[in-house]
């Protein structure tokens, strides 16, 4: 079978997976129980990198998505950052972003080759000047973290604050949340934390691409 062949029934497979276990953001989700726990499997790369959002100190002033538009100039029609609602009288909040998996599956359907992991610390870069707006990102991803921006014509996503870590400083989103419900630090020691999870009910599967976060459901 040519490379070419295998190319395309890779990227076909992927995002058949992700249309099956899709996010679904447009009824919200239920986190009252927590379906999977993934949080104790160890990275391949020990330096991986993640967030941890913890449901309990959240109190959904959105501080953390405004920081990261502020600071990374978001393109028209993106979000790097959403906070959503659901749950028991919509008092169950959600910060999210890109998760910067382990096996990304934007990565993994790009055809440019637009997609980048960093050895050092598992960050996902997307290269904007290579993106040809394809939109198989987008569809692959089951957290529907990569946007379109139909002014530029290509895709953006979070990028960790990469060059502010590179300079030693946090990533805005975690800079600024006033109450320490977003932290961010070495996977493998998030997920030694209390509670700690990879999946809340409504969320795809992290087996699907073993997302580099932690969540601590709300008690």
């Amino acid at each position: 079978m040519d490379s070419a062949k295998k190319i395309s029934i890779s990227r076909r497979s992927v995002l058949k997976a992700g249309a099956v276990a899709t996010f679904v953001l447009a009824t919200g989700i239920t986190p009252t129980m927590v379906k999977a726990d993934t949080a104790q499997d160890t990275p391949k790369n020990p330096n991986q990198i993640g967030f941890m959002y913890d449901q309990n100190k959240c109190i959904n002033c959105k501080m953390c998505a405004m920081a990261c538009k502020e600071t990374n100039n978001w393109e028209e029609g993106t979000e790097w950052r959403r906070v959503i609602v659901g749950g028991k009288d919509n008092k169950y909040y959600l910060s999210y972003s890109c998760n910067h998996c382990e096996d990304p599956a934007c990565a993994s359907v790009c055809p440019v080759l637009a997609y980048k992991k960093r050895d050092k610390d598992g960050i996902v870069i997307h290269n904007p000047d290579v993106c040809v707006g394809c939109k198989y990102c987008m569809y692959a991803c089951p957290y529907h973290v990569p946007d379109f921006s139909t002014a530029t014509g290509r895709i953006n996503k979070c990028h960790f604050c990469y060059e502010r870590q590179d300079n030693g400083e946090k990533p805005a989103c975690v800079s600024k949340c006033p109450t320490g419900a977003l932290s961010f630090g070495v996977l493998s020691e998030l997920r030694k934390a209390a509670g700690a999870t990879a999946q809340l009910e409504g969320m795809p599967s992290p087996d699907l691409t073993k997302p580099s976060w932690v969540l601590i459901p709300k008690a």
